[in-house]
């Protein structure tokens, strides 16, 4: 980008050297005569006289520094265009920070290549520790950038890379400004909820009262700390997007074809369901409690069968196993029909179905359900390989998919 810059800026020197009546060039100036005039543009002087006749004498040390907000200024003096001011600063403090970022991870010195170093470092070391590291420096480096060019760091990074910003996209009927300190609120709260469940996590153990005390502090914290930077309607529209009840909601309704209303409706149904138990309180080990919890389920789900009658119901269903979506991604890569991930999804709920009766039944010994199972199996097998065709059922199958 420095490059160009000078490039520019030689550009600009050149078409201004001074030109006789018939537009011929004159006799170029002295280096000095041009040193001035940059010095002049730089400064924000109105430059008098003839205009420089050569861009030989412009040195990069006429925009350097020692502070980035004079550099900025002297940028802008010269006409630098915003977004290559952005690119540049973004570069330099990238590289004013690359030694901090590069110090995280023990690499070797000197590798050689008879050394395990991949494997030492993912085994001889807890990369949550690095991880956490790098995003400190990040948030940093946003806030120096936040600054410096009123710019989200994370959002011009994929801007300018061409990724897509679902934050962005999620929120844009917010002002940029305040999606940026959305953006840095919410990286904040994550960091302290990854906190207080890695001890649940690597135990494999539920979480502690103390812990989910923790985490029903964070979440109180997390609401007022959004609701003070948004008014209620903005607040609304947050949650619709960006609550975890709207994410799990959106993944549920896929296939359904779902209006806003609908949405809507499910959505306060599942929000007071979820505010009313939540996650992290049920004591899984407290039999009570899990009767109340799965009753209160059951109940979630009549209301929403009454409101969307069978026939939906029966999709809204379909969107929470995880074997449609599985169906769906595969008849995607194989280009097949969107209907005929629906119908293979079809055969196997059937199957499930049939299945459950038999057993329920108590007409079978364990012996005869076996075999019976066995031939429903062979059966679907057959109905998918010809529904899907063979390549994308042996993909299914081979993929643990089926």
């Amino acid at each position: 980008m420095g490059a160009m810059l000078v490039l520019n800026v030689a550009a600009v020197l050149y078409w201004a050297r001074p030109r006789d009546a018939s537009g011929r060039l004159t006799e170029p100036q002295s280096p000095l005569v041009v040193t001035q005039y940059v010095e002049k543009v730089v400064a924000g002087e109105r430059a008098s006289g003839l205009p420089p006749s050569s861009a030989e004498a412009f040195h990069w040390s006429h925009l350097e520094a020692a502070e980035y907000r004079d550099y900025i200024v002297r940028l802008r003096k010269i006409g630098c265009p915003e977004q290559t001011i952005r690119d540049l600063v973004i570069a330099d403090v990238d590289k004013l920070f690359a030694a901090r970022m590069r110090s995280i991870v023990p690499w070797r010195a000197t590798p050689a290549y008879w050394e395990s170093e991949d494997a030492d470092l993912a085994n001889n070391h807890d990369a949550r520790q690095w991880e956490r590291k790098e995003r400190e420096i990040e948030r940093e480096k946003a806030r120096i950038l936040k600054e410096l060019l009123g710019v989200d760091l994370a959002a011009e990074r994929m801007r300018v890379k061409g990724q897509v910003d679902k934050m962005d996209r999620r929120l844009a009927f917010l002002p940029e400004e305040k999606r940026s300190e959305l953006r840095t609120l919410l990286e904040t709260w994550e960091d302290q909820e990854q906190t207080i469940r890695e001890r649940s996590w690597d135990s494999g153990q539920a979480l502690t009262e103390s812990e989910r005390t923790q985490l029903r502090t964070l979440r109180e914290q997390k609401e007022l700390g959004i609701g003070s930077v948004l008014s209620p309607e903005q607040k609304e529209l947050f949650d619709l997007w960006m609550s975890p009840t709207a994410e799990s909601l959106r993944h549920d309704l896929y296939g359904m074809g779902t209006s806003e209303q609908e949405f809507r409706d499910l959505y306060e149904l599942r929000r007071e369901f979820d505010q009313q138990w939540p996650r992290d309180e049920i004591d899984v080990s407290d039999e009570n409690t899990l009767r109340a919890w799965g009753q209160a389920l059951l109940d979630l789900e009549e209301q929403i069968k009454t409101r969307l009658g069978e026939e939906k119901f029966s999709m809204y269903q379909r969107g929470q196993d995880h074997q449609f979506h599985d169906l769906s991604a595969v008849a995607s890569r194989f280009n097949l029909p969107r209907h005929r991930a629906a119908e293979a999804y079809e055969y196997l709920r059937l199957a499930r179905m049939e299945k459950q009766r038999l057993a329920d039944s108590g007409a079978y010994s364990p012996e005869q359900l076996s075999a019976i199972h066995a031939r429903v199996d062979a059966e679907v097998e057959r109905a998918l390989s010809e529904l899907l065709g063979a390549p994308a059922f042996a993909f299914l199958r081979a993929n643990g998919r089926q």
